[in-house]
């Protein structure tokens, strides 16, 4: 069997034990799981935690798994080579591999057996409407061309076999179900809970719709994606998950879903959802049950590598001098680039906007910018910016209903802000400088008692 959360996290041990903690003491899944996770963060602590008792359950819960240093090592990669590597790996994926069986299906509950309130129902903010699964990974195929797509989708718990899902307008899992919906029929879906990061990112690869996630992830692994048959479907499975549930997305069904805290760091209303209902549950015999704190570090990081790369295959299609590309906040993308051309800013700026329908800001900057010091971008704009010029205004355009400051669901306008110097950097005014020769010699600890 390959690579899976288990081996990673014992990757983790080995390498880094401070980042792992076990919490022994019984925890209310309702805010106390979280609670931990942001009083740790406050405190500048990312360990992995394992809470070995969690009230209503007797799964165990794993939570906070991710960093960028962590990340890194699943993909085999350093922090500063991340982006890069994540780019070789959608562009040369390797295909899974199909096995007859795998930890995934030691246990199979379906029919009157399946019971979600068994799982760990987990209230992460106080303003959430009630438990959600927010780490699961959704795995569905196009109804017209059995194209498969993998995804995060949140869940909310709606009793023993129902929960809601969260399908954002026109991303690929939306799409596949409008189809299905069309045709009047059902889209099977499956949900993997407890997952490799290799996985993980994988899911939130951002490409064409006939990419296929599962190559990608293999690819970051550095060997095939080991996967089993539903039980239900005929839907393939990460066969080394700690859970599966298998279930269909059924047509014009909507309930109650939200208020939820997401990762704009606002608890967003009431919507009507479409529901999973599930068919079955399969699971290890000792399953953990993975969970993501939404809207802190565990989740950010995450969800960025992914963006960030594919965000600078978009740009370099455009502009090939693209030197980095950095997803600073929601919403929000910093992009350097080293300006041949009068104009290449600005075409670097929308590149980025018609690539990703959660972007509706970006700030592009000459190659002298460390986009990852956001004093020097904040410099950047306010010295080499004429609003008149070099700020262009989107309206109309297509977004995503989790922005609070929408008036439509959906519908935002954007903002291009190209902050490079005009009209070139070496033709710009020069930048002040002290010699190297005598930066190198003005130690403090040789000059200051």
């Amino acid at each position: 069997m390959g690579a899976d959360l288990r081996s990673f996290l014992e990757q983790v041990r080995q390498r880094w034990p401070e980042d792992w903690q076990v919490v022994k003491k019984e925890v209310d899944p309702r805010y106390e799981i979280t609670g931990l996770v942001v009083r740790c963060e406050k405190e500048k602590r990312r360990p992995v935690l394992l809470f070995e008792k969690v009230k209503g359950t007797p799964f165990p819960v794993i939570t906070n798994v991710h960093s960028r240093a962590r990340l890194a090592l699943a993909m085999r990669s350093t922090p500063r080579e991340m982006v890069q590597d994540f780019l070789r790996a959608m562009e040369n994926p390797i295909p899974p591999r199909v096995v007859p069986a795998g930890p995934a299906k030691e246990v199979v509950q379906t029919g009157t057996q399946v019971n979600l309130l068994e799982l760990p129902q987990i209230a992460h903010h106080a303003e959430d409407a009630g438990p959600y699964v927010t780490a699961a990974i959704s795995f569905a195929a196009d109804p017209e061309t059995g194209v498969t797509n993998c995804a995060y989708n949140r869940l909310m718990f709606k009793g023993r076999d129902t929960t809601t899902i969260h399908l954002t307008p026109g991303k690929h899992l939306w799409e596949f179900y409008t189809k299905a919906e069309k045709a009047g029929k059902p889209l099977p879906v499956a949900l993997v809970i407890g997952a490799h990061p290799a996985w993980a990112l994988g899911a939130l690869t951002i490409g064409p719709i006939v990419e296929d996630e599962r190559g990608v992830m293999g690819a970051l692994l550095g060997e095939p994606l080991e996967m089993v048959r539903c039980e239900t479907s005929d839907l393939l499975v990460p066969a080394a998950a700690e859970l599966v549930l298998e279930g269909e997305i059924p047509p014009g069904v909507r309930m109650d879903e939200g208020p939820f805290g997401e990762f704009t760091g606002y608890a967003l209303g009431l919507r009507q959802r479409q529901i999973v209902k599930v068919k079955a549950i399969a699971r290890r015999r000792d399953m953990m049950f993975q969970d993501i704190t939404v809207g802190h570090l565990d989740h950010m990081v995450l969800s960025t590598v992914p963006i960030e790369a594919n965000l600078f295959r978009a740009v370099r299609a455009m502009v090939p001098s693209v030197t980095a590309v950095r997803v600073p906040a929601p919403f929000t993308v910093f992009v350097s680039i080293e300006q041949k051309a009068l104009g290449q800013g600005m075409n670097a700026a929308l590149a980025v906007l018609g690539t990703d329908i959660y972007m509706k800001q970006v700030v592009v900057v000459d190659h002298d910018v460390d986009i990852f010091d956001d004093g020097r971008v904040l410099w950047a704009m306010g010295t080499r910016v004429q609003p008149n010029r070099d700020i262009c205004i989107i309206n109309q355009a297509r977004g995503t209903d989790l922005d609070p400051s929408v008036a439509v669901d959906g519908v935002t306008s954007k903002i291009a802000i190209d902050a490079t110097a005009k009209p070139s950097l070496k033709e710009f005014t020069p930048r002040h400088s002290v010699a190297a020769e005598v930066l190198a010699r003005m130690n403090p600890q040789d000059w200051l008692a």
